[in-house]
């Protein structure tokens, strides 16, 4: 299961569907800040940065928190992308 927002998805190409969908007009970049956790579970820590093409100007500028559950295979099991709170 993946969860972005209000967004529920579940499977492989659930997934690759979504990764396709691309805001038209829209530059986006993430940068990786840090991994923490053990056994299976860790936070990922990340800024979302998006800018409109023509313009340049910023659209969104973001901390992101993305919980991350592995299976007994090491597999994703489940991820949750939601914006960072401090």
């Amino acid at each position: 299961m993946i969860v972005i927002g209000s967004n529920e998805l579940e499977g492989v190409e659930a997934l690759r569907a979504m990764a396709r969908q691309r805001p038209e007009g829209l530059d986006s970049n993430v940068e990786v800040f840090g991994i923490d956790g053990a056994d299976g579970r860790y936070e990922v820590t990340a800024r979302r940065v998006q800018r409109w093409t023509e313009t340049g100007e910023l659209a969104v500028d973001q901390e992101l928190s993305i919980l991350v559950d592995l299976n007994d295979r090491g597999l994703v099991a489940r991820a949750e992308m939601r914006p960072k709170s401090d």
